[in-house]
């Protein structure tokens, strides 16, 4: 599965970092800081809420002002839905330097690939500032496995293509700086809209469980060529197809 590969490809937000829930917190923080009433909404709340803009208004860079405009009308939050914007930005830069953390397993798996001589690339639909605060100021995350170190220059961000997920322009361009065939790659993912654009680029994909995919599970699982509750399987598979082949 893995080590038949030369290169593996990842999703960030979800895959291999837990950022799902922190952007909730991101959004929790905005609205009881800024709302009329201090509203508190719960983990679920928050997700939702961002999820419901996103399918309303997509991918964009415009996105994330339409959201802050939604809650300014939802929360009575006096600001503009530009300044909201910059404060959630603010926040989520604080989070995304002393929260986020990688998904239980993530480095052990990271190392035992590079370790097996594969090609690691990231392809993500997050900001490339959200990454340099990851890579460059996360100690937690540099402690555990450095994103430079992994990943090089093989680390594609929402501002280096101009059609994000479920379009298959950042894996193409991940097949164009490599050099290798799809079939020589494999993508590793905890949503739709990034193993519909891998299939788009002709390049398999594995999921790997995620909460807030759940409702998505009998999708994700047609699309997928195998399913991994977590990277501790993964992990497991890789020893197993070590072992296998020096057998």
């Amino acid at each position: 599965m893995f080590l038949d590969r030369r290169c593996i490809i990842f999703d960030l937000d979800g895959t291999l970092v837990d950022s799902l829930s922190l952007w909730s917190s991101v959004d929790q923080t905005l609205i009881e800081r800024l709302s009329a009433d201090h509203v508190r909404l719960t983990e679920p709340e928050a997700y939702a809420l961002r999820w419901e803009a996103m399918q309303r208004y997509g991918e964009g860079s415009s996105t994330y002002i339409k959201l802050c405009a939604e809650m300014k009308a939802r929360f009575g939050m006096k600001e503009t839905p530009e300044e909201i914007h910059r404060q959630r930005y603010e926040i989520a830069r604080e989070f995304g330097r002393t929260r986020l953390r990688y998904r239980e397993g993530a480095p052990e798996v990271l190392r035992a690939m590079k370790a097996a001589g594969l090609t690691l690339a990231i392809a993500t639909t997050t900001r490339r500032r959200n990454i340099v605060t990851y890579a460059e100021m996360n100690e937690a995350l540099i402690a555990a496995a450095p994103l430079y170190d992994y990943f090089g220059d093989l680390i594609y961000s929402r501002d280096d293509v101009e059609r994000v997920k479920p379009d298959p322009e950042v894996y193409e361009r991940i097949l164009e700086k490599t050099g290798f065939a799809p079939e020589e790659c494999l993508v590793v993912e905890d949503a739709a809209a990034g193993m519909i654009g891998a299939r788009a680029a002709g390049i398999d994909s594995v999921v790997i469980s995620e909460p807030h995919s759940e409702p998505d599970r009998e999708k994700l699982d047609r699309i997928a060529v195998r399913r991994y509750e977590s990277h501790a399987e993964i992990l497991r598979a890789l020893e197993e197809e070590r072992a296998a082949r020096g057998a």
